[in-house]
């Protein structure tokens, strides 16, 4: 019924969880601020990602996934249309708990995907507070679940045969194995992975550098 589902009122459904996210921006904050150790202004820049990621993406479904007509001889009509893969599971990290887990998550749903999202095991609440925000814009319970847990839930998703693609943040090594994971199985179709590793920066100073301001950048960078 999802992926029947006209491209507008899925679009619609992430913008009014844009705009949830932003009514309910202190208590998102307090969640992120408690469990994922953030500092305040890192707190309120995750709801902004969140909000920019749902926004964005709504934006794109209008414009890319909307059916195409395609030039033909007289007489031929000729039309393209995107399809749904089908479900989609969404593996979030733990240092953007609420911002990649809910981008993750938007892209698959208004593509018409339904989602299977799987928090790190550190912060699973703001993730049960977002998924039931996406439940109040208008997303259905069968669309989008939330299932918490380690590594061996993750496991459990990937190696899945109902599973129709992998959205991943995290390690380079466990991204590794999800793909050996996903083409393990002789009979499983070929499915997509999309994997976003090694989050790591370099940061380089020079000595025409103010030392307070390399400070303030190394700890901001840190934590």
């Amino acid at each position: 019924n999802w992926s029947r589902s006209p491209v507008e009122i899925r679009a619609a459904c992430l913008e009014r969880l844009a705009d949830l996210l932003e009514a309910h921006r202190l208590q998102l904050m307090t969640i992120a601020v408690h469990e994922a150790m953030k500092t305040i202004p890192d707190a309120l820049s995750e709801v902004r990602e969140a909000v920019d990621f749902c926004r964005y993406y709504a934006a794109r479904a209008r414009s890319d996934l909307g059916a195409i007509e395609l030039p033909g001889p007289t007489g031929e009509r000729n039309v393209l249309r995107m399809e749904a893969r089908g479900v989609w599971a969404a593996i979030a990290p733990w240092n953007f708990p609420l911002a990649i887990f809910l981008g993750q998550v938007a892209a698959a749903l208004v593509a018409g995907n339904t989602v299977v999202a799987k928090a790190a095991p550190q912060t699973p609440e703001i993730a049960r507070y977002a998924v039931a925000l996406a439940y109040q814009a208008g997303i259905p319970r069968d669309a989008l679940q939330l299932v918490t847990g380690g590594a061996e839930i993750g496991a459990m998703l990937t190696g899945d045969a109902r599973i129709k693609g992998v959205v991943f943040t995290g390690s380079v090594s466990t991204a590794k194995s999800i793909a050996r994971k996903l083409l393990a199985d002789d009979g499983r179709p070929l499915i997509p992975l999309i994997a976003e590793t090694g989050g790591i920066n370099a940061m380089i100073v020079d000595s025409t550098a103010l030392t307070e301001q390399v400070v303030r950048d190394v700890i901001v960078s840190g934590f």
